[in-house]
């Protein structure tokens, strides 16, 4: 396809949103992980989750100051999806599939971040009230985080990763809007995506967790390549 067929906002749109995806979402997850909060994958296995009731309540003011960036990461996210999606020429029914994805996990993301956001609250509230037991909090508690981590881990990922990201980048191809080597690198990564699903059920499959930093920043070259369009146009 032309670049210059192709409106310079649209491609500003969907580049500036795209870098800003990815450096909000990694920011949460390095932030987040090195105060052990949000994520805990001893819950898959059945471990206490003392540890990361201790964490949220020894964070509090990092717990709030961070609550907002996975809501407007993913919204950077259904910003780029849909920019693009007006941009790649109707013929390719691959952007239908990718526009759905992000449609789709955007909102399930969103929603479970919230329902953690709300369980952090909780657990910061309640902190030192009798009328709340140890045995009460701990099983409420394991029962939001394996619910979260399965939306998480398999819903999300499969939406927006797979379903958005992987077609995208197969639209991109078709469309000859960015590098061949470039949209190869979006297809394998969510193939990849695909495999780590297995880590629910076998957690040696957990090592290929890895695969979700590595596509944002593809995600933050995305909008790298896409203000280097707008540029040109």
């Amino acid at each position: 396809m032309s670049i210059a067929q192709i409106p310079g906002s649209y491609l500003r749109l969907a580049g500036i949103s795209a870098i800003l995806a990815g450096i909000i979402i990694i920011s949460f997850a390095l932030i987040s992980d090195s105060h052990g909060l949000f994520f805990f994958y001893d819950v898959y296995t059945g471990g206490s989750v003392e540890p990361w009731i201790e964490n949220v309540r020894s964070n509090p003011e990092v717990a709030k100051i961070i609550m907002a960036l996975p809501v407007l990461g993913f919204s950077c996210f259904l910003i780029t999806g849909t920019a693009l999606f007006q941009i790649l020429p109707g013929t390719i029914w691959q952007k239908n599939l990718s526009f759905a994805g992000y449609g789709i996990g955007v909102p399930i993301s969103i929603v479970m971040w919230i329902v953690q956001l709300s369980l952090m609250n909780h657990v910061m509230l309640t902190y030192g009230q009798p009328t709340v037991s140890d045995a009460q909090m701990n099983s409420l508690t394991s029962f939001v985080l394996f619910f979260f981590h399965i939306m998480n881990d398999v819903f999300g990922p499969l939406f927006i990763i797979v379903s958005g990201s992987g077609m995208l980048a197969w639209s991109a191809l078709r469309a000859e809007l960015l590098p061949k080597w470039f949209c190869y690198a979006g297809m394998l990564i969510a193939i990849i995506m695909i495999l780590s699903f297995l880590a629910v059920a076998i957690p040696e499959f957990r090592v290929l967790s890895f695969i979700a930093p590595v596509h944002m920043i593809w995600y933050i070259g995305l909008g790298v390549y896409l203000l280097k369009l707008a540029k040109k146009g």
